[in-house]
């Protein structure tokens, strides 16, 4: 019994007290809520009577008009993020639209081409193809359209990646960074479906460039495999095809073995331009800027060289490979200067790079397209120049 009456007792409480503190709490609330907002009326009116009294009181002849510029220029070369829409893609088609979208540069190379030394004819021909059409459209109508793909072969080392870089950069277009391994998939089928879903997305995203490095791995006449075979004619049919795109869809294309390329793929790429090696005055503006320009603020090297023995010693060297001289020199400085740092500290070390030094570490880094040189090029303009067009002057 006594168990019976507590136990009914208890629950009576409970009964009767949840409501008493539902309600007082709600109360609470609404009394706080609702004062809060009366304070917040008050408390506008009486900015605002006191707003409108402070205008009135105001001489208007007091107020002088400045003009102030506020348009920042670094907003002019500040690299422009693409807005990337799904939403067109449905089902599985949709998977496919992110495994493409991964590959749209999101960051900025921050390659301009005055950071390009020399290949002034891939950089008068990429502003053709790109940059003056979106500025005079009017201009580039009937025979006169903008080319639609370009190749860019030639030597490893010279620049043609970085010439895709500073388009990037440049050029404000959507850029594809495509890569062997983005289009290539183990699914019968994936692949050509991977190439339809990107240029329909650079149709929807044009002006869009779209870039593809080393084309040779994913369409060469070598491979003789069923699925390259779709895969080469599903980017034939995009190129120039019934399913061409009449928007502003800009193929790109690097290769270091040309020949090697499919004759129907070359045939589509309108533009071959041989990425030669640097000449004289190209690689005397490269030690300028790498040694003299880029170690004018360094606070232990300075830097006094002849850049036109320099220039006459590294004929045969590309770009890539003047970059490593260079960085040979600047840490054979840095040796030199760790060594007198362990003995003693002080912020007056000065060591200062000659011309003797950059010799040195030009004995030291070898040329890296001798090979390529003699064997490829030589081979290319004698033998498959005539049947693909393919020459050093094109």
């Amino acid at each position: 019994m006594i168990s019976d009456s507590l136990n009914n007792s208890t629950h009576q409480g409970r009964d009767y007290k949840r409501p008493q503190i539902s309600k007082s709490l709600d109360i609470v609330k609404s009394d706080i809520h609702n004062a809060t907002k009366n304070k917040a009326k008050s408390f506008k009116k009486s900015n605002t009577s006191q707003h409108s009294q402070d205008i009135q009181s105001i001489d208007p002849t007091f107020f002088t008009v400045t003009p102030i510029n506020t348009f920042n220029e670094s907003l002019e070369e500040e690299y422009c993020l693409p807005s990337i829409d799904l939403s067109y893609w449905k089902d599985e088609w949709r998977i496919y639209a992110e495994i493409i979208s991964k590959e749209i540069l999101v960051s900025n190379p921050n390659v301009k081409w005055s950071d390009i030394k020399g290949l002034t004819t891939p950089k008068k021909l990429l502003d053709e193809a790109i940059v003056l059409p979106t500025k005079y459209p009017d201009l580039f109508t009937g025979l006169c359209t903008p080319w639609s793909a370009m190749l860019f072969y030639g030597p490893p080392g010279t620049g043609k990646t970085l010439l895709a870089k500073a388009v990037a950069t440049e050029c404000k277009t959507t850029f594809f960074n495509i890569t062997p391994s983005t289009l290539v998939a183990k699914w019968r089928g994936d692949s050509e479906k991977l190439i339809k879903v990107m240029f329909e997305m650079a149709e929807q995203m044009s002006p869009s460039t779209i870039f593809i490095d080393e084309l040779d791995t994913i369409a060469s006449k070598r491979i003789d495999h069923e699925a390259s075979r779709r895969l080469t004619s599903e980017i034939l049919i995009h190129m120039d095809g019934l399913l061409r795109s009449e928007k502003r869809i800009f193929v790109l294309a690097t290769s270091n073995h040309p020949w090697e390329l499919d004759t129907a793929i070359f045939r589509r790429l309108e533009k071959r331009i041989f990425v030669d090696l640097p000449d004289f005055q190209a690689r005397k503006d490269m030690f300028i800027y790498y040694l003299s320009e880029m170690l004018q603020k360094h606070k232990y090297i300075e830097c006094d060289i002849d850049s036109d023995s320099l220039a006459q010693e590294t004929n045969g060297y590309s770009g890539s490979d003047i970059r490593l001289v260079c960085k040979e020199t600047a840490m054979q400085a840095m040796r030199s200067i760790f060594q007198v740092l362990e003995k003693k500290s002080g912020n007056n070390i000065k060591f200062k790079i000659t011309t003797k030094d950059v010799n040195n570490a030009i004995s030291k880094t070898k040329p890296s397209t001798i090979g390529y040189v003699t064997t490829h090029i030589n081979t290319a303009t004698s033998s498959c120049s005539p049947q693909m067009g393919l020459g050093v002057d094109d």
